[in-house]
């Protein structure tokens, strides 16, 4: 008789993995979250404590410190790289020229729940004043785990980068956030064991999402 393997744990780990990527990657960067999955609200409840007066922008005009004009998930997937090798892009994955909010998973029928992963690339165009940028970066260093990071790439855009790293409910968290006068960016890394970034390749992957002029 042939054992069957159920995939019930594996796809409840992807999607506890996912749902914790999506609400930190929302509070870091101050996005709202939509998903279908559930975890909007949970991420935008967390999101309000990271939000601060800014005027929406649009991306596309090539300023240091703006969002690079990706036109769909796939555009940033492509950005992404090896960090999503095997992953999934989720349905509820947006992009538009205000922002983006793309999570990738290990696919449903993973077997193993422990290779379970999950990526997710969040973006806001966002035009911060000096008090609006003061509060957001306050906000992101209070969140737990969070370490400011004294990088070079944020301080020709006039930014400041973070990388955080922790575990939740034996998910480990590996991400990376920058915040410009132009924008909020967030890549981080879910999985139940070897996250597919650090916390540094989650940051350089942030870096990415950013026009560097």
């Amino acid at each position: 008789m042939t054992p069957t393997i159920s995939t019930t744990r594996p796809r409840r780990a992807a999607a506890t993995a996912a749902s914790g990527a999506l609400a930190l990657a929302l509070l870091l960067t101050g996005c709202t979250g939509s998903g279908d999955d559930g975890s909007g609200d949970e991420a935008s409840q967390g999101s309000t404590a990271g939000s601060g007066s800014g005027s929406t922008a649009a991306a596309g005009d090539g300023e240091p410190g703006s969002m690079v004009a990706f036109d769909s998930c796939e555009a940033v997937g492509e950005t992404l790289g090896s960090a999503i090798d095997g992953l999934e892009l989720r349905d509820e994955s947006t992009a538009t020229d205000e922002g983006f909010q793309c999570t990738w998973t290990s696919p449903g029928d993973t077997a193993d729940a422990s290779t379970v992963q999950a990526v997710i690339a969040a973006a806001e165009a966002q035009e911060l004043d000096e008090a609006a940028f003061a509060e957001r970066v306050a906000t992101i260093s209070a969140a737990e785990g969070v370490s400011t990071v004294d990088d070079g790439r944020a301080a020709d855009l006039d930014g400041q980068a973070f990388t955080q790293t922790g575990e939740s409910a034996g998910i480990q968290v590996n991400g990376g956030t920058v915040v410009t006068p132009h924008g909020l960016f967030n890549v981080t890394a879910t999985a139940t064991n070897d996250t597919s970034l650090d916390a540094d390749g989650a940051l350089d992957a942030a870096f990415s999402l950013i026009e560097q002029g």
